[in-house]
């Protein structure tokens, strides 16, 4: 449509171009005809004049000077004329453009030709007129001195010398000397002269003037307009013609278009009308349901879809609003509200409704509501589109009952995995705690091999338990990604030790090629890069009989970032090898190679699932290539942000004896399993601490109602009162700060969180090791040394930790970035960097002057404390720290172990914050996670 019209401007506007040409032609033809005719005439009149003029002088005779003045004035307006023709045809020549200029270039050196050849002409007039007057005068001069000489008294000798001489037939020379001296006689013989010469001179400057071109030069002048005017004439006949013509194309054209216009109308009235029917017809036997009302709302029109949708007939609709007639009890009104003010304001509204049948029976509709505009822009109807969507919200409700199922399905796994966990932990606990005390206590070589074995055994079982937790971990989203700075060669000093003693054992040669530069250092989870670095060695140790094990190191640049680096790890056996057909699926859980490889070499072939899962999670990926026979080659990668090189300082191996604590501590161990208890208090008792146990949580809250302990271990899961419950109630109701070390089996977060909300110190996760308790209490000796600060002592000193040493894989910290808007995440990222900073130098003075015994100081700085604290939503700081303000309200100084606590609280904090900023400089998007303990 929009094609033809513009075809049909096109060519209206050529039909007016080309009228439009022919009229400009028609005018400039004109105004060049008058021009030329004006010319033409002009110089007619002035060709007249020179005739005229040039008759008159031949038979010019001089009267007086008014007749003379009066020829010369009409030579003098002859010259005005040829000039002022000349002047108005070169002026008019300049005033035009080329194209339309009625005055050619011919006519201007034409007109200036005729002015100078006029010019030269009135001259030759003039000249002749000029002669013509001195010829009368000489004539009239002659004959009064021939008068006055006969009058003279001469005789008749002279009389008729003169007589003689007049008649030309003697010169001056023959007459008398008397003669000659006379005067009259001399005067009269020169004006005789002057006449002669006066004579010639008109003779010649008739001649002249009989040659002079002027008379051709005009008639070229106004043959040259008269043809110019014949010209412009022919060409007014053309474009009057052409304007004719393009005119009556034009009027025709437009008759033409007209009577078109018209029968298009009509047929697309009839198709319109045709088309309305079959509108009609479609509208009426819809599927869908049409309403139709008018701007109030009111009801005008529905189809028979809508009759047998809501069982109202036509006539029971008319005039009522739809809603009044279908909307129940428990239609949404916020919906019907929102629809009411979209449609107010002129919109379009989707929405999705229960509606009533008339028989009452409710039913869902997806109805989309469109308003109406006149010419006038003014919503005159509404028109109503319904469409009966029962079936598919019973889907959408068959589909969420679905998902609840799987979402419980899935809580049951989880539960599950915590409950094995705890029962496979428990016993396990049992196990390895007995094990290492008796290999402390064993001294003979076989006794210690066979505890070996059991050890081995029982810590290959956790490694199992740990990967199947790494993978449910993975699978829900829940692995945490640590960023710290380490050396590559810090990762390389374990791996050699290790398996070096392995593979010599098994008669293969390992060997480590390192080709990153020395001191080549990375930010991210070091522990995790160890933990895939081992799975595939393991892999490549159990699968290789002979021949070699080698572990590369090499990075390249990153194709994620321009400020990471890849780092590449290529482990490379000789090994039994890996059919191709199973290459393709070698990464997924619970896969081997062969079904007969779990047989011979052991294993649940989870362990490639967890290296390519935590290859994905640090932005790199997991590759194997492998030939049957004769070896295999795995790849990982991964994306770290490289950092200056990193000082390695190897610090000598200390003895766990060495590490344990000199002073013996008072330890309740609440446990309900006797075998854990056994072991927990075996531990205890060899590093010279005295034990009590308390078989539940009531028994071991009415120990510490009644007594003193330096140390609670509590157990989670117990009969009667669970550890979480009696820990609050410690915390709480009995005011008691000693400490409290959290035993559980649970490795999932949400356990650990309970137990520090609740008011652990610290969580140790089932199956205890001898090592994990041993940190614990090298931890909080200071807490445990120190509950009682001696009397009269004017020294107090707090301990500063070292920020990036800190152990946190605890729960302590309670330093998050929240989920939000980008908005508020950087204020909330701002408000973490202000509680680092200021946190960090608040610790600084807070040590200085809680030694001075300084109430008013260390109110101030606790109070700084807690701003930051409150700033960062830090509820358990702001509690420890709402305590203490109340005891420096009472001009009391709190006790050391007190302000152990809050520094130790705080410096996990730090260390939090720390982790959580290094995450947002482009380190790798955060993971929701759960602690690895």
């Amino acid at each position: 449509m929009k094609k033809r019209l513009f075809n049909r401007s096109r060519i209206e506007l050529l039909y007016m171009l080309g009228t439009l040409i022919a009229a400009c032609w028609l005018v400039i033809s004109a105004v060049n005809s008058y021009v030329s005719e004006a010319y033409q005439k002009a110089y007619l009149s002035l060709s007249q004049n020179v005739t005229h003029n040039l008759e008159e002088i031949y038979v010019f005779e001089y009267s007086d000077n008014s007749t003379y003045d009066q020829f010369s004035n009409e030579l003098v307006s002859i010259e005005l004329l040829s000039d002022k023709l000349y002047e108005n045809i070169r002026q008019n020549h300049n005033a035009y453009f080329p194209i339309l200029n009625p005055v050619p270039e011919a006519a201007v050196t034409s007109a200036k030709t005729v002015r100078d050849a006029m010019l030269s002409f009135t001259q030759r007039l003039e000249r002749l007129l000029s002669a013509k007057v001195s010829l009368e005068y000489s004539s009239k001069t002659i004959q009064a001195l021939k008068d006055k000489l006969w009058r003279d008294s001469l005789n008749e000798t002279d009389k008729l010398s003169i007589y003689r001489y007049l008649d030309a037939k003697s010169n001056l020379s023959d007459l008398s000397s008397t003669l000659r001296d006379n005067t009259s006689v001399v005067t009269l013989d020169n004006y005789i002269r002057l006449n002669k010469r006066v004579l010639k001179d008109i003779s010649n400057e008739k001649k002249a003037l009989i040659d002079s071109e002027v008379h051709r030069l005009l008639n070229q002048t106004n043959d040259f307009w008269l043809q110019r005017s014949s010209d412009t004439k022919l060409q007014i006949a053309l474009s009057s013609v052409t304007l004719f013509l393009c005119l009556g194309a034009y009027l025709y054209w437009r008759q033409w278009l007209q009577q078109h216009v018209e029968a298009k109308l009509n047929k697309e009235l009839l198709d319109n009308e045709k088309e309305r029917s079959q509108l009609a017809m479609v509208v009426e036997h819809a599927s869908d349901a049409i309403v139709i009302t008018n701007r109030d709302g009111l009801t005008t029109w529905v189809n028979r879809a809508f009759e047998k949708l809501s069982g109202y007939q036509l006539a029971e609709t008319i005039g009522k609003k739809p809603g009044d007639l279908l909307q129940g009890i428990d239609t949404s009104k916020e919906e019907i509200k929102r629809i009411s003010d979209e449609l107010g304001q002129g919109h379009t509204v989707q929405s999705e409704l229960l509606n009533y049948h008339k028989d009452g029976r409710p039913y869902w509709i997806d109805i989309v509501i469109t308003p109406i505009r006149n010419i006038h822009n003014q919503i005159e109807q509404f028109i109503a589109v319904e469409r009966d969507s029962s079936d598919r919200k019973q889907l959408e409700q068959n589909l969420q009952q679905a998902v609840q199922i799987a979402d419980a399905s899935n809580r049951a796994k989880s539960t599950f995995l915590a409950t094995m966990s705890h029962e496979l932990r428990t016993p396990l606990n049992g196990i390895l705690g007995m094990a290492q005390i008796l290999e402390s206590s064993v001294t003979q070589p076989q006794h210690k091999e066979q505890l070996s074995v059991l050890l081995e055994s029982g810590n290959h079982l956790l490694s199992l338990l740990n990967d199947i937790l790494d993978i449910s971990k993975i699978e829900e989203g829940k692995l945490e990604l640590e960023d710290i700075d380490f050396a590559i060669d810090e990762l390389c000093s374990p791996i050699i030790s290790t398996y070096s003693a392995i593979c010599n054992e098994k008669g293969i040669q390992f060997k480590l090629n390192n080709q990153l530069p020395s001191g080549k250092s990375f930010r991210g989870d070091k522990s995790r890069i160890r933990q895939l670095i081992f799975n595939l060695l393991g892999n490549a140790v159990k699968f290789t009989e002979r021949g070699t094990v080698e572990l590369v190191f090499s990075s390249s640049q990153s194709s994620m970032s321009i400020s990471q680096e890849q780092l590449n790890i290529d482990v490379i056996d000789t090994g039994v090898g890996i059919p191709h057909d199973r290459l393709a699926t070698i990464f997924n859980p619970f896969t081997q190679a062969e079904a007969s490889t779990t047989r011979q070499f052991g294993g649940t072939g989870l362990g490639l699932a967890i290296v390519k899962k935590l290859s994905n999670l640090m932005g790199g990926d997991a590759y194997v290539s492998s030939e049957l026979g004769k070896g295999s080659k795995f790849t990982v990668t991964a994306n770290l942000t490289p950092i200056a090189n990193k000082e390695i300082q190897l610090k000598d191996k200390v003895s766990l004896d060495e590490q344990a604590i000199a002073q013996s501590l008072t330890i309740l161990l609440v446990e309900d399993n006797k075998v854990n208890a056994l072991v927990a208090k075996t531990f205890c008792v060899k590093q010279g601490h005295y034990v009590e146990v308390a078989e539940n949580g009531k028994i071991a809250v009415e120990k510490v109602g009644k007594k003193q302990y330096d140390l609670i271990i509590m157990d989670n899961h117990m009969p009667v009162m669970d550890g979480i419950e009696a820990t609050r109630i410690i915390r709480q109701e009995l005011g008691s700060k000693t400490v409290i070390f959290g035993c559980t089996a649970d490795v999932f977060k949400e356990a650990h969180d309970n137990f520090v909300d609740a008011g652990a110190n610290h969580i140790l996760t089932k199956p205890l090791q001898k090592e994990s308790f041993i940190d614990a209490l090298q931890r909080y000796q200071h807490l445990l040394l120190n509950s009682t600060p001696p009397e009269n002592s004017n020294v107090i000193q707090l301990v500063r930790h070292d920020i990036m040493q800190l152990d946190c894989t605890n729960t302590e910290a309670e330093l998050t970035l929240l989920d939000s808007t980008t908005e508020s995440k950087q204020v909330r990222l701002h408000n973490i960097e202000q509680f680092k900073s200021i946190g960090e130098e608040t610790l600084n003075t807070l040590v200085k002057v809680y030694s001075s015994l300084d109430v008013n100081g260390l109110k101030s700085v606790i109070l700084t404390l807690r701003k930051v604290a409150q700033d960062s939503e830090l509820n358990r700081l702001i509690n420890k720290i709402d305590m203490l303000l109340d005891e420096l309200n009472n001009d009391t100084v709190p006790n050391l172990e007190a302000m152990q606590s809050l520094v130790n609280l705080v410096e996990v904090n730090i260390h939090e914050a720390i982790r959580i900023l290094d995450h947002q400089q482009g380190m790798r998007p955060s993971i929701s996670t759960i602690s690895p303990n």
